[in-house]
């Protein structure tokens, strides 16, 4: 009977065999996407890529993190307008449809921020770190609403977000591209396409839980060799991200990459979003948090001032070692073991005018290149020093290790 079938009904075998492997592929996909291989079958999916199939679904913000976001966009319907400009390709960089979410400052900075949120992933939900950056170290920030809340799409080597963010802020002279997850493999395209451009403004990178991954359609993405300020953070007990991958990927890193790996944090303590149904939906299983979310987000917020302090423009971001009370007490120390004979009320004035000098040298880099003379150098240097020393100040008291 089968050799019959063969022999008369040929077609009708190619047509079954084709049904079954279309079976099976449906089979493969539904399996990978309940396995919490999500955002490595966006990645790494072969064939037809219209078979992406992603959910109707995004992790919400938690409380904390509306709290943070500026008034406009705490409405769910202005957050889904800009998606839906996104998908029908009419973001701009006039006309203010710029689909995302702006943190300013007060005093303007040479230095501003772009946060490419996490696969699904509501944009809001990185709003607390935004907000760290912005009281504590003085720097903009920008956070881009994707279609899908998908910040990275195969064959798009620009997301455009870039120009956006500079027509929002138009006096920053350096921008420091930072990604979590899916977000910081956008975040790394857009780095490497401005790189191949010579566009000196992108001038640092930051990713978080994520890697520089090849094979994206954007040529060989490799930073090694150079000098671009980096930094490569990953947590412990993340078991959403490959970390065998990631650590082979390091090679890729440029020579100036800050390394962390942060004890307690999992994938999702990067951001402040509800992540309880993405094992439902996505079937994705992270790790135990051991420490405070706004542990993990304090030393997000220091690692990317470490990179803005690295890119050679002035900054006048504080000393976060640096506070008054300290500053004045151990002045103080230091007077009276020098001259004990002295009065306390002499003490205290020369503690007083000894605490305020002080102050603004260290937290304040020159803006004037001539009045810099030959320290310009070793007070960049300082600042670096002092963000660096911030980082590992709070971490070693955290009990967090690099």
């Amino acid at each position: 009977m089968s050799r019959l079938i063969r022999r008369k009904y040929p077609w009708l075998l190619l047509t079954l065999s084709a049904a079954f492997i279309k079976q099976q592929s449906c089979i493969c996909i539904n399996r990978m996407m309940k396995s919490g291989l999500l955002e490595s079958f966006l990645l790494f999916s072969g064939g037809d890529r219209h078979l992406q199939q992603i959910p109707d679904y995004t992790s919400p913000p938690l409380p904390i993190a509306l709290d943070a976001t500026p008034k406009l966009y705490r409405s769910d319907e202005v957050i889904q307008e800009a998606r839906d400009l996104d998908a029908a390709g009419n973001c701009t960089v006039t006309g203010g449809n710029r689909c995302q979410i702006p943190f300013p400052v007060a005093e303007p900075s040479p230095v501003g921020v772009i946060f490419y949120c996490g696969a699904l992933v509501d944009p809001r939900g990185y709003s607390p770190l935004a907000s760290i950056l912005n009281q504590r170290y003085g720097l903009p920030v920008v956070i881009p609403i994707f279609a899908s809340d998908v910040a990275f799409a195969f064959g798009t080597c620009d997301t455009g977000r870039l120009d956006m963010a500079k027509a929002e802020f138009p006096e920053v002279e350096k921008w420091i591209l930072a990604g979590h997850s899916l977000g910081g493999t956008a975040a790394m395209a857009d780095m490497w396409s401005r790189w191949n451009e010579m566009d000196e403004s992108a001038a640092g990178l930051v990713l978080f839980a994520s890697d520089v991954i090849q094979g994206l359609g954007c040529g060989d993405t490799d930073f090694a060799g150079t000098e671009l300020p980096m930094a490569h953070v990953r947590g412990s007990n993340d078991r959403i991200l490959n970390r065998t991958r990631s650590v082979l990927n390091e090679a890729y890193d440029s020579n100036a990459t800050f390394k962390e790996d942060i004890y307690g944090a999992n994938h999702g303590s990067f951001g402040a979003y509800n992540d309880s149904a993405r094992f439902e939906v996505l079937g994705q299983v992270d790790g135990e948090l051991l420490i405070p979310s706004e542990v993990v987000w304090d030393i997000e917020a220091a690692t990317i001032a470490n990179v803005a302090a690295r890119t050679g423009v002035s900054l006048t971001f504080p000393d976060p070692t640096w506070t008054s009370e300290s500053s004045s007490m151990d002045d103080s120390d230091s007077k009276d073991d020098e001259d004990t004979s002295e009065s306390s009320e002499e003490s205290s004035e020369s503690s007083s005018s000894s605490s305020s000098e002080p102050s603004e040298e260290s937290r304040t880099l020159p803006d004037d290149k001539d009045a810099a003379g030959p320290n310009e150098d070793s007070s960049s240097e300082r600042t670096v020093l002092a963000v660096t020393v911030g980082v590992l100040s709070s971490v070693i008291a955290l009990g967090v290790l690099f």
